[in-house]
């Protein structure tokens, strides 16, 4: 016969809720793993909880008993100490009775059957709650013989203890600095290692081995090893020499540069190697980075807009300047592409002269007259009655020559370079291995070196 279920007002007071025959109990938050049911007993006296739940088991009973006879024949100090917790325990429960004991049971008995509800869980052992351990230093001599000094019983549980990152991060943030690593040791095999490192990454960023040099091996171990590794050069040869050679059948073809519209691949990037001829990529996202490293007081003009303007006039490349304002600007670059040679015009709209710049000494002056139709028309466009009239030619003659038919392209771009920055051209034929290198490596990083002729001895 099923009895009806109390008043839920009276539930409440009595602070039972019985469902389906079953009373509910208050579960306490979980406050570590050692006194939860994953814990692990670090010690002697730190004992695990019972898994069983809703019911308390007398067998918890004989195994406290047995725990307390062997910790009695290991140590009868440490069995003093465990009665005497258990005395304690009693005393206290006898001065403050729990209001769920059970009717009918002496003071002693109720102490001895004191259940502690941790999580759901029934912990038979003779102590206080969780919260009186928590707060009570723990008295076993074992446990404390077998934590390391300065630590607690539950130094190894996960949240007991701060973690090895959180560690570092903390030192990080208050020192303001990363932790230092271990020193290299100056040997044969640790600066081999350091070459193929270094190697490995300069593989990876450039997509090959065109802009490396034998100095920028030798200044990253310098820097590396705080040492002068000028008598190991035969080492780093040798080793750069072998590493190459091992990457030679694997070339990256996937490869490529970005920045904003241009896109370079590795066989563009490779017109920069030895003798290659320089194709309009290479040309025109140099001319993209000068520009963008002069603020925009300089304009540069794709390589393409000269045949443009040639092939269907100023009609044709009217669009070219729809958002910029040309007579703002202190340069104008003009790169030209005549058959098989490049050669270089400049604008200076202040002085409005119109500059001539060939590697060979070759006057184009065709081409000359060509742009300044351009500018002519472009001014009257943009109604800039000043700019209508008083352009003047002004050829170059002494500027760097190249010596082979293979240049030229380099030249023209360490003139936009130099002519951008208002530096004087001082680079020679001899300089064009290490520009072409320093170009590449621009391209890829896409922006220009801090230096100009940084390549070149003082």
């Amino acid at each position: 016969m099923r009895v009806p279920a109390a008043n839920r007002s009276v539930r409440a007071e009595s602070g039972e809720m019985p469902e389906n025959g079953r009373s509910r109990r208050k579960r306490v938050p979980k406050t570590c793993d050692c006194c939860g049911p994953h814990g692990k007993p670090l010690a002697p006296g730190h004992q695990q909880l019972s898994k069983k739940r809703g019911r308390r088991k007398k067998e918890m009973l004989s195994q406290e008993e047995e725990v307390a006879a062997e910790e009695e024949v290991v140590s009868s100090a440490a069995a003093d100490s465990v009665v005497t917790l258990e005395a304690d325990a009693a005393s206290e429960m006898d001065e403050a009775p729990s209001p769920k004991e059970k009717p009918g049971l002496s003071q002693t008995e109720r102490g001895r059957e004191s259940t502690v509800l941790v999580n759901g869980l029934e912990n038979s052992a003779p102590s206080d709650t969780p919260n009186d351990l928590m707060k009570k230093p723990r008295t076993e001599p074992d446990a404390m013989e077998t934590a390391p000094p300065g630590l607690s019983a539950s130094w190894d549980h996960h949240y007991c203890k701060p973690l090895a990152e959180e560690n570092r991060s903390d030192s990080t943030e208050e020192t303001g600095q990363p932790p230092a690593l271990p020193p290299v040791e100056l040997t044969t095999e640790g600066i081999i290692e350091c070459i193929h490192e270094f190697l490995e990454q300069f593989y990876g960023k450039y997509g090959g081995f065109t802009p490396l040099s034998e100095t920028d091996v030798l200044d990253h171990l310098n820097k590396t090893f705080q040492s002068d590794l000028n008598d190991r050069m035969k080492l780093i040869t040798k080793e750069v020499a072998k590493y190459r050679a091992g990457l030679a059948c694997a070339p990256m073809h996937f490869f490529q540069v970005t920045y904003n519209k241009h896109t370079l691949t590795l066989d563009d990037l490779s017109t920069l190697d030895d003798q290659n001829w320089v194709n309009d990529q290479v040309i025109n996202m140099y001319g993209e980075l000068i520009m963008e490293a002069t603020n925009h007081k300089v304009h540069f003009f794709n390589s393409f807009f000269y045949r443009q303007f040639v092939a269907k006039g100023y009609e044709g490349v009217r669009r070219w300047t729809k958002k910029v304002d040309l007579f703002s600007k202190t340069l104008i670059l003009i790169p030209l592409h005549l058959e098989i040679h490049w050669s270089l015009i400049t604008l200076d709209v202040s002085k409005q002269s119109i500059n001539f710049y060939d590697s060979q000494g070759i006057l184009f002056k065709f081409a000359v007259d060509n742009i300044l139709k351009y500018i002519l028309a472009e001014a009257k466009e943009k109604k800039q009655a000043v700019f209508q009239k008083g352009w003047r030619m002004v050829v170059n003659r002494t500027i760097p020559q190249q010596k082979n038919d293979n240049d030229c392209g380099v030249f023209v771009l360490e003139y936009c370079k130099c002519l951008a920055f208002m530096k004087p051209l001082l680079f020679t034929q001899e300089d064009m291995p290490r520009v072409r290198k320093r170009i590449y490596r621009e391209l890829c990083d896409c922006r220009l070196s801090d230096c100009l002729n940084q390549d070149k001895a003082t």
